[in-house]
């Protein structure tokens, strides 16, 4: 059945098998094991500043991170049917925008990087790209954390209703922090789901990617 309603999808063991925040975490330890001293006064100031601060000491390279080719080849499949496909996460927008350039061809590269500065999602910017070519690109638009805010649970569903309406997008999740999210989504789409997670989303429109093993 044709849907072509925004796909947003999660990143953190739904798009990449890991979880950036652990991972950044643990490089900036490895390499100043004294910075654990600080997480408390960043963590204090809340979990976007947190990730800021390790974002600053830690860079990813997108091309070397764990993907899914389950959700991949969905989202492939959706873009094709005509939906928005928004990488929407709870990570460093730095490192979000990084995964969606990996996506990306070489044409539409300079579209996304520009594109950063005039969508900032804390300053009501919320076109999407214009991207109209399927083949250029995987993500047309990413929503992510910055120091000031952390997007993730009734944060990430808030957001999502503000700029699509309640109902009005499928959502790509894994965890039941997702929930909030997926009560307001069309279509509950489980990656990588859990027994609890699944169980908790009954009552749901949902679609079962995979299960966790």
């Amino acid at each position: 059945m044709s849907n072509n309603l925004p796909l947003i999808v999660d990143l953190d063991h739904t798009l990449i098998d890991t979880d950036l925040l652990y991972e950044s975490s643990m490089a900036v330890l490895k390499k100043s094991p004294w910075l654990i001293l600080l997480y408390p006064f960043w963590l204090a100031k809340g979990k976007g500043y947190l990730k800021d601060q390790l974002v600053k000491r830690f860079s990813i390279d997108a091309r070397t991170l764990p993907y899914i080719q389950d959700t991949i080849d969905y989202i492939i499949e959706r873009k094709k049917q005509g939906s928005p496909i928004i990488l929407a996460t709870a990570s460093h927008k730095d490192y979000a925008f990084e995964v969606a350039k990996h996506f990306q061809t070489s044409q539409s590269n300079e579209a996304l990087v520009n594109n950063k500065q005039n969508l900032d999602l804390f300053a009501d910017k919320t076109e999407t790209l214009k991207t109209k070519s399927t083949n250029s690109t995987l993500f047309d638009d990413v929503m992510a954390s910055n120091a000031d805010f952390n997007l993730s649970s009734h944060n990430k569903a808030q957001k999502l209703i503000e700029r699509f309406g309640e109902k009005q997008f499928d959502y790509m999740g894994d965890h039941m922090r997702d929930l909030p999210v997926w009560e307001a989504s069309n279509l509950s789409i489980l990656v990588n789901a859990s027994d609890r997670v699944i169980k908790h989303t009954q009552h749901l429109n949902t679609l079962i990617l995979s299960r966790k093993n």
